[in-house]
C-alpha cells in the first residue's frame, strides 16, 4: 500500500473517531400533562323479549311453512325487543334485512315494514340513546292482493321468508 493511501485511511479512521464523540447531540424538550382518563364504548343491539308472531289474515298462525296463501291474504308478523342504544351522539336505523321476497311467488305480493319506539313512529325510523330502554315494535305485512285472471299462474308457487331480520344499523 503506498504512503498516500494509508494516509488517507488514517485521515478517515480520525474523522470517524472525532464524529463519534459529536454524535450525541443535547437539545431541550418539555412536556405538558392533559387532564386524561378512560373512555368506555356505547352498545346498541336488540333483545327479544317475546317471540314474534305470525298472523293470516288476523288469526294466528303456528307453523309458518304450512300457511297456504290465496290472492286476497295479508300475512302479518309483529314482534317487540327492548332497545339498548347507549353512546354520546348515537345515530341509529331500524330496518329489516331478508325482506326482499325470494321465491316464485315474490313477484305477486307486497311487502310492507313499520315501526313503533314507545308507541311512536319514530321519525326516519332512526334510533337514538334517548331510545335507550324503549320498546321497538315491528310490523311486517305480506300482502297477496286480489288480481286477474293472469294471476292463476301464481298457484302453488312459494315463498321464502327464513331470513328475515330486524336490524339496528347505525348511522353516527
Amino acid at each position: 500500500m503506498n504512503k498516500s493511501t494509508k494516509g488517507a485511511i488514517a485521515a478517515g479512521a480520525a474523522a470517524v473517531l472525532m464524529l463519534g464523540g459529536a454524535g450525541s447531540l443535547a437539545y431541550w424538550n418539555a412536556e405538558g400533562d392533559i387532564a386524561g382518563g378512560s373512555i368506555t364504548a356505547g352498545e346498541l343491539k336488540l333483545t327479544d323479549p317475546t317471540p314474534g308472531a305470525w298472523t293470516l289474515n288476523g288469526s294466528p298462525v303456528t307453523s309458518l311453512s304450512s300457511v297456504r296463501v290465496v290472492p286476497g291474504d295479508e300475512l302479518e308478523y309483529t314482534a317487540g325487543w327492548d332497545i339498548t342504544a347507549t353512546g354520546d351522539n348515537l345515530k341509529a336505523v331500524v330496518d329489516v334485512t331478508g325482506f326482499n321476497a325470494s321465491g316464485s311467488l315474490a313477484s305477486a305480493v307486497t311487502l310492507t315494514d313499520t315501526y313503533l319506539v314507545g308507541g311512536t313512529a319514530p321519525a326516519g325510523n332512526q334510533i337514538t340513546s334517548a331510545d335507550d330502554g324503549e320498546t321497538l315494535a315491528a310490523t311486517l305485512n305480506v300482502d297477496f292482493p286480489f288480481g286477474t285472471s293472469a294471476d292463476n299462474t301464481t298457484q302453488t308457487l312459494t315463498l321464502d321468508l327464513s331470513d328475515v331480520k330486524v336490524a339496528l344499523t347505525q348511522v353516527q
